[in-house]
């Protein structure tokens, strides 16, 4: 009874702490749940300024997973590109500058920088990856467009204060980790009460009456008290164990026998068992008496019957052996009598199947672990599975690097100033311009987007097509298809990109080359140079190339300036001593069957020719097999002086320059010569000219 009740309060106990556990970690996951999002904002007491930044630190923040909420009382711009990038372009104006949020995520870091107050209007610089405009409120969630260190530039116009009424809202990291143990640990312990519970032995239906019987049929009743005579039962069987017994039961019963027939006995004729001698063991009834299996089994009936008499379950056990001791002592002979019938009818009587029956109780104990352990398994399914889908933030772990952070990680030093999305937009802005001057004949209409010599080829082609309607106007400029692109890592200013174009107006493939000349200014095309017939563009690393400075020679058959000085020679004398450094070229031809020309058909006059080169706006780009890629703004020049006074005349196109189209001095023509040449990275390879082409300029007389 004592390991029974013990079992239920211990059943209780672990019942009140997992109900107490268990609900510890519910309450973590709702009504003491944190705030699923943290909002920080900057001070009120920001300083105006024309520009605002948000620095790469604030956008590192959470590695970059947040929201900006920006608020004015005017129009938002808000532009993305590489820190670097920004800062070129803010230079010396006033500025206030957005760092990481504090410790407690309260407050952004402020820093207020004095300049400049007022701008240009920051937007549609080819710097900004992207941009966003609103009016009031914006909210934007950042995304990086790329590896690198990335910022924000925020503005009104220029000349306004920039807005500094900016929020940032992040996912909240303070998540409940003590969540699931708990709903676990709790779990547990009600499956593991549940099981106590349904182990807990109980005494099946009827199983007090069964007891009462076979009691009343295997143990003599007191007429006066009724009790038990368990004390009885006990001293006999211990009398009997210190007495001598019969051998047999055979031999108990003769004696038995005898002592009745003797006189004076008192013994009264009648069943066998009221005749035994009143010896030790006459005092036991007949359902334990008997030798070998029988009687081991009465003694340990008697023991059950001393500890538990009122157990269902032993009592049970000890019918069951009771009904086996009659059995054998019917056997023994008539002696056994009607009684042994009666203890027998007894004993079959309360032998019934019942829950207390050790066969059928095996069978229910293995039932109730089954359902027990089924139960505890629903318990522990039911509570551990959604608390651990649901509890997200209760241990983050450290996200894996990604792609693009391994290839950060690993990357050169400089990264592309231009983007493919950047490349694909200024190119189709530049091919806009261009024909929209070339369809309005106004130079004017080419300055936001051309400069260098090909604003200079464009405007004369201009100048000389209104007077002389003959005149072809120039190669048109298409934005696509791009063909290939080279775009520069350099940090400062100038820089510079190259795509090649190919549009339904090209004969050849164009070589676009495109100078930035400083942050606040857009790529402008410089030249526009046909690829020249049976050349192949060199292939130039995908995440951008680095500068070669002139003077340097590392790695190439010679140093872009050399290279520049070597092509002026090689263009100007047929005999060059550089002749055997370049490849054969189309246009190398071209330039001396012109030359050639002019100084044979005139007889009056004396030619000089001259190719220089300016070093002042060269280019020199790395190729990917190590070599490099110059670009040269060439002038071609021809000087013809008379001789003895002789009357020069120059060409219509020319006239347009010179004012007139006879001159007895003599006079100087220009072309625009620009050149693309690529650089070997070995000494035993030559020169090649990619692309080339020459256009009249401007001309004077002597």
């Amino acid at each position: 009874m004592l390991g029974k009740y013990l079992r239920l309060k211990i059943a209780i106990v672990l019942a009140v702490l997992g109900l107490i556990v268990l609900g510890l970690g519910i309450g973590q996951r709702t009504i003491w749940l944190p705030p699923a999002m943290l909002t920080t904002s900057v001070p009120a007491d920001v300083a105006p300024a024309p520009l605002t930044v948000v620095s790469p630190e604030l956008l590192k923040t959470r590695d970059g997973k947040f929201t900006l909420t920006i608020k004015s009382d005017g129009p938002i711009q808000l532009a993305v590109a590489r820190e670097r990038d920004i800062a070129g372009w803010v230079g010396d104006a006033s500025y206030t500058k957005f760092g990481a949020p504090d410790a407690d995520f309260t407050t952004l870091t402020t820093e207020s920088v004095k300049g400049t107050e007022s701008v240009p209007n920051p937007a549609g610089s080819d710097m900004w990856v992207s941009e966003e405009k609103a009016t009031g409120e914006m909210t934007y969630t950042w995304q990086a467009p790329g590896h690198g260190d990335w910022a924000l530039l925020l503005s009104s116009d220029g000349k306004a204060p920039a807005p500094t009424n900016i929020s940032m809202t992040v996912d909240n990291e303070a998540g409940t980790p003590w969540a699931v143990p708990l709903m676990v640990i709790g779990s547990a312990l009600l499956a593991l009460a549940a099981l106590l519970f349904l182990l807990a032995p109980r005494p099946p239906k009827g199983a007090e009456a069964a007891v009462g019987r076979r009691a009343a049929g295997r143990v003599p009743a007191d007429p006066a008290t009724g009790a038990l005579e368990v004390e009885k039962i006990v001293a006999a069987r211990r009398g009997a164990a210190a007495a001598p017994a019969p051998a047999t039961i055979a031999e108990a019963g003769r004696a038995a026998k005898d002592d009745a027939g003797k006189p004076g006995s008192g013994a009264a004729a009648g069943p066998a068992t009221a005749a035994i001698p009143t010896d030790a063991a006459s005092a036991l009834p007949s359902s334990l008496r008997g030798t070998g299996p029988a009687a081991a089994s009465a003694a340990t009936a008697e023991a059950d019957v001393t500890e538990t008499a009122d157990a269902g379950k032993d009592d049970a056990g000890k019918s069951k052996d009771a009904g086996k001791d009659d059995s054998k002592g019917k056997d023994d002979g008539p002696d056994a009598g009607s009684g042994g019938g009666a203890a027998k009818e007894s004993s079959t009587k309360d032998a019934k199947p019942s829950g207390n029956n050790p066969k059928e109780g095996g069978k229910n104990t293995m039932g109730r672990l089954r359902w027990g352990a089924a139960f505890a398994a629903v318990l522990m399914a039911g509570s551990v599975g959604p608390a651990m889908a649901a509890d997200d933030t209760a241990s983050p772990s450290a996200p894996a690097p990604s792609a693009s952070a391994t290839a950060e990680a690993n990357a050169a030093p400089g990264f592309p100033n231009l983007l493919d999305s950047q490349v694909e937009r200024i190119a189709a802005a530049v091919a806009t311009a261009v024909a929209s001057g070339d369809n309005a004949k106004n130079a004017k209409v080419l300055e936001p987007r051309v400069a260098g010599m090909a604003l200079a080829m464009r405007t004369a082609n201009y100048k000389i097509r209104a007077t002389v309607s003959a005149q072809a106007a120039p190669e048109p400029v298409s934005g696509t298809p791009l063909l290939a692109r080279v775009v520069s890592t350099t940090e400062g200013w100038p820089r510079t990109a190259m795509f090649v174009t190919q549009g339904e107006k090209n004969t050849l493939p164009q070589l676009l080359t495109l100078v930035q000349a400083s942050a606040r200014e857009n790529y402008k095309l410089s030249n526009a140079t046909p690829l020249l017939p049976g050349q192949t563009f060199p292939g130039v690393d995908k995440e951008g190339t680095a500068a070669v400075p002139l003077d340097s020679a590392t790695g190439l058959l010679m140093s872009p300036k050399a290279a520049i000085a070597a092509l002026s020679d090689r263009l100007t004398k047929e005999d060059s001593k550089f002749k055997a450094s370049f490849n054969d070229s189309v246009y190398i031809t071209s330039v001396f069957d012109l030359q050639k020309k002019v100084s044979e058909g005139a007889k009056d006059a004396s030619y000089v020719f001259s190719h220089t080169g300016n070093l002042d706006t060269a280019v020199s780009l790395r190729t990917a097999d190590g070599g490099a890629m110059v670009v040269v703004d060439n002038t071609f020049g021809i000087d013809a002086t008379s001789k003895a006074d002789a009357t020069l005349t120059v060409g219509e196109d020319a006239a347009v320059f010179t004012g007139g189209r006879e001159t007895t001095k003599g006079f100087k023509l220009n072309y625009a010569e620009p050149v693309v040449m690529y650089i070997p990275p070995t000494a035993d390879g030559k020169i090649t000219i990619l692309s080339a082409t020459r256009a009249l300029v401007g001309g004077s007389f002597k």
